[in-house]
C-alpha cells in the first residue's frame, strides 16, 4: 500500500515502512511526516517496524520547497503545522510496543539523521553517511537530535557533529556506536529481516517491557525537549537566517553540473 510518499508492507508480524520519494532523496514533507507518524501509530502493536528509504537515500532531511511557504506564515504557524507532524513521528516511534529498526540505505541528513536516531536499532549499508545538517540551514535539530545524539555517542562527539554539521562516515558511525551493524548494500534488506525475525521469535511482552525500560528515562526528557523545540524552531524557520540558507542551498544546487 502506498500513501503519499510512503509505502507500507507487512510480512508476518513485521511492518516495513519505506519513504518513497526517490527523486527528492526521500525528503520529508509535512504530509509525509504525518503519514509516517500515522503508519507507525496504526501498527504500534507490530512485533517490529522497519523504516527505510527508496534508493538512493534513507532521508535527505526536510523538503525545503514544502517547508518554506509554511515557515513564511510566521513562527506560531510553523510550530503548529510543521513540527506538529515531525514531532509526532518521534513520539510514535517511542510509543510503538516493538522495536523500530532504521535500515539506513544511504545518506541520513538533517531530519533524516534525527529520524534514524529516534529508532531503537540502526543497521546501515556501507554507503550510508550521516550529518546533522540543520545548523547549515540556520536551524536547530528539530526532531530531538541534540537531545538524543549525546545519549548515543557521548557529549563530546555529539557536540562535534551538531555544532559543525560535519558528515560522519558509516565506519565512524559504527565505531562511535551510532549504528549497530554495517553491511554490504546488497545484504541490508536480508540482514534487517534477520534481526526482525530474531526479535519476533522472542516473547512479545518481554520485548515490549524491555523497550519501555530502555526508553523510560530518555522519553521523559525527550518529550520536554520536543515541547521546547517547537517554539524555538518555529522562530528560526520564520526568520531571515533560514530563508537566506534556503536561497544559498538552491543556488548551489542550480550551479552543480548535471550528467549528460
Amino acid at each position: 500500500m502506498t500513501d503519499d510518499g510512503l509505502t507500507i508492507e507487512q510480512t508476518g508480524e513485521v511492518v516495513h515502512l519505506t519513504l518513497s520519494r526517490p527523486k527528492q532523496r526521500n525528503a520529508l514533507t509535512i504530509a509525509l511526516a504525518g503519514n509516517l507518524a500515522d503508519a507507525i501509530s496504526d501498527h504500534r502493536s507490530a512485533r517490529a517496524i522497519v523504516i527505510t528509504g527508496a534508493p538512493p537515500a534513507f532521508c535527505a532531511g526536510g523538503d525545503l520547497d514544502d517547508l518554506l511557504p509554511e515557515a513564511k506564515r510566521g513562527a506560531a504557524h510553523a510550530t503548529q503545522t510543521i513540527y506538529g507532524q515531525f514531532h509526532r513521528v518521534v513520539l510514535a516511534i517511542a510509543s510503538a510496543s516493538g522495536p523500530v529498526i532504521a535500515a539506513i540505505n544511504g545518506p541520513a541528513l538533517g531530519a533524516g539523521f534525527d529520524l534514524a536516531m529516534a529508532c531503537d536499532l540502526r543497521l546501515a549499508s556501507s554507503d550510508a553517511t550521516f550529518a546533522s545538517s540543520w545548523i547549515h540551514m540556520g536551524l536547530v535539530p528539530g526532531m530531538g537530535g541534540a537531545f538524543t545524539l549525546p545519549i548515543l555517542i557521548g557529549s563530546t562527539r555529539a557536540a562535534e557533529l551538531l555544532l559543525t554539521g560535519r558528515r560522519c562516515s558509516v565506519q565512524q558511525a559504527f565505531e562511535w556506536g551510532l549504528v549497530n551493524e554495517v553491511v554490504d548494500p546488497n545484504d541490508l534488506s536480508q540482514r534487517v529481516s534477520e534481526w526482525a525475525s530474531e526479535i519476533v521469535a522472542l516473547d512479545a511482552q518481554a520485548v515490549a517491557r524491555t523497550k519501555e525500560s530502555l526508553r523510560r528515562g530518555i522519553d521523559e526528557g525527550l518529550s520536554r525537549e520536543l515541547a521546547t523545540l517547537g517554539a524555538v524552531q518555529g522562530g528560526l524557520l520564520s526568520g531571515e537566517g533560514f530563508s537566506s540558507a534556503v536561497a544559498r542551498f538552491k543556488q548551489r544546487s542550480a550551479e552543480r553540473p548535471t550528467a549528460s
